[in-house]
């Protein structure tokens, strides 16, 4: 029997080193999609830097290990979620930030719906994923109405950007450059755009996209291999570009006669680890900056049992439609039967009243159809209770006297 299930490899058992391996990028997300989809009826996937995700209906979650092991030996790194509340409660935690290295961050929610599009375009989803996932969003909004959960910097650009604020205080005379353009990109020159710096570089492998960001920040765009050009004057480098080779090693700084601060937010990462060696520059990677989200964590840890609270109500109204949605096939088939019955015995009995108008025969149909409404009512709402506790053990004969309220 099929129920839904779900596999995670995310930060919080994989370090960085595992986590950058298995990234999709959109394209390699689309095939994902279409391969487990042949083997299992609705698959739906989260790719973002720190976690790879799998949630399908499914009666055979092995397909979904033998993904996860076509990236390495990773077995020990996932977390499974075998039964329809475990695998519900755990997309809906995520969705409300619980589960995100910095808890309560809202980036999360966005890569949930952009991922949700990617599912919905391949067709890998049905109507019980799409009813999963589009719940769990309505949930992770609830959330950050609701609690004060996501009122406390701890995002991992808000973390990056007090990182810079505590080495430079001021931005004024400080030069950046951005590396990439992408979702990341945009998100930290958003927050440090708050504050006015001296210049602003932008590079990207399109200078076309480096030319219409450093538009929207007034700065100025730089192609990839004009970067190093650039290095002297820089104080500030941030890296959120997908770069399958390192965009920055310690050869391109070890002249430099000035300190720099590196902030790595890509993944794989942007910038050489041995980096850190040199002496006039400050290298902050992903695992870094998960040391320094505590700021901020002890207030929204106190938001969780709210958080909670809410996603209990979510997991309630998820279940019960479940339960209902596999009883329905059985009280559409009741009706029809009772249907059935009733014309039957109509065709029975009509002829045997003589000539009846039309306004007495339309009151024998209707005393047919509320005596049928009556009869089913009590075991079709009792029918739906039922549903609701799929493992109970019941007599029979009480089963019978629920059913048709004896």
């Amino acid at each position: 029997m099929n129920r839904l299930v779900g596999v995670e490899l995310s930060h919080q058992k994989a370090p960085l080193a595992i986590r950058e391996k298995i990234f999709l990028k959109n394209e390699d997300l689309a095939g994902a999609l279409l391969g487990l989809k042949k083997k299992m009826p609705e698959v739906f996937i989260i790719s973002t830097c720190n976690r790879l995700s799998v949630y399908a209906l499914t009666d055979n979650i092995n397909p979904i290990f033998d993904f996860y092991r076509e990236f390495g030996q990773l077995d020990a790194y996932l977390s499974v979620y075998e039964h329809d509340v475990q695998a519900a409660r755990h997309l809906f935690a995520t969705a409300s930030g619980l589960e995100s290295q910095a808890i309560g961050e809202h980036e999360i929610l966005g890569q949930i719906k952009k991922d949700y599009a990617m599912a919905l375009e391949a067709k890998s989803i049905g109507p019980v994923m799409d009813e999963l996932i589009r719940r769990a969003i309505t949930v992770g909004k609830k959330v950050r109405q609701h609690t004060a959960i996501g009122q406390y910097p701890v995002s991992i650009a808000s973390v990056a950007y007090d990182v810079l604020k505590d080495i430079h205080h001021d931005f004024k005379d400080k030069s950046v450059l951005m590396i990439g353009t992408g979702e990341m990109a945009n998100l930290m020159l958003k927050i440090i755009s708050k504050k006015p710096f001296a210049n602003l570089h932008i590079a990207s492998r399109s200078f076309h996209r480096a030319q219409s960001m450093a538009n929207l920040y007034h700065g100025k765009a730089v192609s990839f291999e004009n970067i190093n050009e650039v290095l002297p004057n820089i104080d500030i480098i941030i890296g959120a570009t997908h770069s399958d080779a390192y965009v920055l090693k310690k050869d391109d700084l070890a002249n430099i006669n000035r300190n720099i601060t590196l902030v790595d937010i890509g993944l794989p990462r942007n910038f050489d680890p041995e980096i850190k060696i040199l002496k006039n520059a400050k290298l902050f990677d992903l695992d870094d900056l998960k040391s320094l989200t505590e700021r901020g964590m002890q207030r929204r840890h106190e938001e969780i049992p709210k958080a909670m609270d809410i996603i209990a109500d979510g997991i309630e109204e998820f279940s019960y439609w479940m339960n209902t949605r596999q009883i329905s096939p059985l009280i559409a088939s009741y009706y029809e039967k009772l249907d059935t019955i009733r014309e039957e015995e109509l065709r029975w009995a009509l002829p045997k009243l003589g000539n009846l108008d039309e306004n007495q025969q339309k009151i024998i149909e209707n005393l047919l159809s509320r005596i049928t409404r009556r009869v089913s009512g009590k075991p079709i709402e009792m029918l739906r209770h039922f549903s609701q506790e799929p493992n109970t053990t019941r007599n029979p004969i009480d089963t019978f006297k629920e059913l048709f309220d004896l």
